[in-house]
Parts: C-alpha cells; sequence; structure tokens
C-alpha cells in the first residue's frame, strides 16, 4: 500500500503523514490513535519494538554457487528432455528433479560444489562453485 493510500485509511493528510514518516513532525494522540486505528493496534504497540512476525516476512536470501565466469546455479539448468538438475563431480554425478533438493546436495558439497550446464557449443560441461552468493532476482519465483 501506498503512503498516500495508507494516509487516506488511516484519515491523515499524507503530507502530515510524511512528516511523521521523517521525522519532521511530532503527531498527537488524536493522529497516533488514528495510525494504531488504521493498523489494528493499539497506540502503545507503536512504541514497540517490532515482533519475530513482522521481521521475518522478508524472505531469506537463497544462496547459489557461482562459477569462476560469474554464471550461477538457477532453475534454468534443468535438463529439458530428462528434467532433471545434474550436480556433483563427474565421476560422482547425481541427478534431481527439484531445484531446491540439488540446491541442497550442493551446499552438502561446500567448496567441491559442481554442477552441469549448457556450454554454448550445444553440449554440456560441468563447472565448479567459486562462491556462493544470493540467487539473482530474474531466477526468483
Amino acid at each position: 500500500m501506498s503512503q498516500e493510500a495508507f494516509a487516506l485509511h488511516a484519515g491523515i493528510a499524507r503530507s502530515y503523514m510524511s512528516r511523521i514518516e521523517r521525522g519532521r513532525a511530532e503527531p498527537r494522540f488524536e493522529a497516533l490513535a488514528k495510525l494504531a486505528a488504521a493498523f489494528r493496534v493499539t497506540p502503545s504497540a507503536l512504541f514497540e519494538p517490532p515482533t519475530i512476525h513482522a521481521t521475518t516476512k522478508r524472505a531469506k536470501a537463497v544462496l547459489v554457487p557461482f562459477a569462476a565466469d560469474g554464471t550461477c546455479f538457477n532453475p534454468t539448468l534443468r535438463q529439458p528432455k530428462a528434467k532433471t538438475f545434474v550436480v556433483g563431480e563427474k565421476s560422482d554425478r547425481k541427478r534431481f528433479t527439484e531445484f531446491d533438493d540439488a540446491l541442497s546436495y550442493l551446499r552438502d558439497l561446500g567448496d567441491t560444489a559442481s554442477w552441469e550446464r549448457p556450454d554454448g557449443n550445444g553440449g554440456r560441461g560441468i563447472v565448479k562453485a567459486r562462491e556462493w552468493k544470493p540467487l539473482p532476482a530474474k531466477y526468483r519465483s
């Protein structure tokens, strides 16, 4: 919900709401009561630290392995025909139908994590993890 929509919902002028949010205005109790009603909490709850529920709404970043060339293990690497992700060293490859299962296995491998991906020449090759970073937004569902 936008600031303007919330201000309208709370019955407070948007400009006043903006000043409160930026610390440029000190709201009177009447304004605090309106804000609390809009949030469906008691006025005293506005002064309490956030609960664990408020802090867990944001999804944790999913860490995936990145190869030396900057590419990463991601959901698009499922083999089209077999519909599996191929992970592990050439001598000990494992196949997984689910991305999360393959990623969990790669995590267990840690620094030795490797996976199969298209090589750009119509074939497939194995790459090794160089570092672990958040899954880029373009691969998140």
